[in-house]
């Protein structure tokens, strides 16, 4: 088990082993009430955004998912946003092998399916009007040291969450820290 206390946010968090089946990510915070109106929590993979959770407060009081690859959007998918503002949370994600099991304060809010490998993910990312707790992990090997410096094979995630950010290349096609990914077979995850 490994947590990050008190984060800054925006930030990416670096995940130092490969997410697997059974794996829990989980967010505990509180909404802030700023101009952003909403905040969001989302799963990295060098330039790709592998799942994007995004609680909105405006005029939709929504929760949207959604992935992002290669610079291109999925179909997004809206639940209704249990959360208001200044309320405390605790966020759960939880892999499956076909699936993140997505919720909140222990209620269910959505089981997401996979839109590709969830072994890729390198970070987590929070930004927007949030503070956040702690950033807690579990299910993991926990085989190495989870501090330091990792190389995700790319010049990271400087300045996540800013307007300044621009989002990494990988140096080397096909690069995973963790080994290589699962080969894809015909994978296309907006079929």
């Amino acid at each position: 088990m490994h947590s990050y206390h008190n984060p800054g946010v925006p930030t990416a968090l670096s995940i130092f082993e490969p997410l697997q089946d059974g794996s829990t990510v989980s967010v505990h915070g509180h909404v802030r009430h700023g101009h952003h109106k909403n905040f969001a929590v989302e799963l990295l993979s060098g330039p790709n955004i592998v799942l994007h959770v995004n609680f909105r407060f405006h005029h939709e009081h929504i929760v949207a998912m959604n992935s992002q690859f290669n610079g291109m959007w999925g179909p997004e998918i809206r639940h209704k946003n249990p959360l208001h503002h200044s309320e405390h949370f605790h966020l759960t994600i939880k892999v499956h092998a076909g699936y993140y099991h997505i919720a909140v304060n222990g209620h269910h809010l959505a089981d997401y399916p996979h839109r590709y490998p969830y072994q890729s993910v390198q970070a987590i990312g929070l930004k927007g009007d949030v503070h956040v707790d702690k950033v807690h992990f579990e299910g993991f090997h926990f085989q190495r040291r989870w501090d330091g410096h990792i190389d995700h094979g790319h010049s990271g995630y400087n300045a996540y969450g800013t307007d300044s950010y621009v989002a990494p290349v990988f140096i080397q096609p096909n690069f995973s820290p963790y080994g290589a990914p699962p080969p894809p077979v015909n994978y296309n995850p907006y079929r």
